[in-house]
């Protein structure tokens, strides 16, 4: 009898035992699961945003090349303007070298999404829709639609059914339909297009922005812009989204900040007389 209660026993203290160890085991495991996911979790969430700039060595900033006085080539085939002063100067404060990549206007976001681009400042009004896609900066400049014509055209006549040229599928076509309503607007493939067709007659006006389009009327003193700017949108630096550009984004408006609040990008807008 003896033998068989201690058996039993022994046999009741091993199953006991087991569980035990059964319940530390599931306590170690659970535990080192949730430690495993704190750690996923910090790593996931913490910004590195300046590592593909670490990778290749520099800054790659997507700008425009052939829009005065925001972005184009001077006679020495140097890249100048507001836009490209505020690329060095942006390259300067990250302390990084920076390379200067020429966009078209069809390119600008999709140079951002597809990575081959750091950030883009090549007049990129910031609207809803591109917000869905990219963030922006604090904006760096204050542009406005204009619509320009010869000196001796008033607003007035503009209001009457009369042929005003604009940018294909531009923004400002909103603009023109809600300020000029009996106007036949025509679709020009390029500024250009829609200036020479200014010039010869078959347009009485061209509308666009007006940074666009004050070195041409510096150049043109015949023509001049018409009545009141007939919408307001503003410029800013666009950045991709993601965790690993965070870092990136926060420098990039705490930069541009700094540039309103001490008066840098005053002085370069009116040195290029915008």
């Amino acid at each position: 009898m003896y033998f068989k209660l201690v058996h039993y026993n022994l046999k009741k203290v091993k199953r006991l035992a087991l569980s035990l160890l059964t319940l530390i085991a599931v306590f170690g495991a659970v535990n080192h699961l949730n430690t495993l996911s704190v750690n996923e979790t910090a790593i996931a969430s913490e910004p590195n945003s300046l590592s593909p700039v670490q990778k290749r060595g520099k800054l790659i900033i997507g700008v425009k090349d052939n829009l005065p006085p925001l972005g184009f080539y001077d006679r020495d085939r140097n890249l100048v303007g507001l836009e490209i002063d505020i690329a060095r100067e942006l390259a300067k404060e990250l302390n990084t070298k920076f390379e200067l990549l020429p966009l078209k206007n069809r390119d600008r976001l999709s140079a951002l999404v597809n990575n081959q681009v750091d950030l883009a400042i090549a007049q990129i009004t910031v609207t809803t829709n591109r917000s869905r896609l990219v963030d922006f900066s604090l904006p760096y400049y204050t542009d406005s639609t204009v619509a320009i014509a010869k000196r001796s055209i008033t607003a007035q006549e503009l209001s009457q059914p009369v042929a005003i040229a604009v940018f294909k599928n531009s923004a400002a076509i909103a603009a023109i339909q809600s300020q000029f309503p009996k106007a036949a607007i025509i679709g020009a493939n390029s500024y250009q297009d829609g200036l020479t067709a200014l010039q010869s007659g078959k347009v009485k006006a061209f509308v666009g922005d007006r940074s666009s389009l004050s070195q041409w009327l510096k150049d043109h003193p015949e023509y001049d812009r018409i009545g009141q700017p007939l919408a307001v949108h503003s410029l800013a630096i666009a950045l991709p989204r993601g965790l690993q550009h965070l870092e990136l984004r926060a420098q990039v408006f705490q930069i541009v900040e700094k540039w309103r609040k001490n008066g840098w990008l005053q002085e370069r807008t009116n040195y290029w007389g915008l």
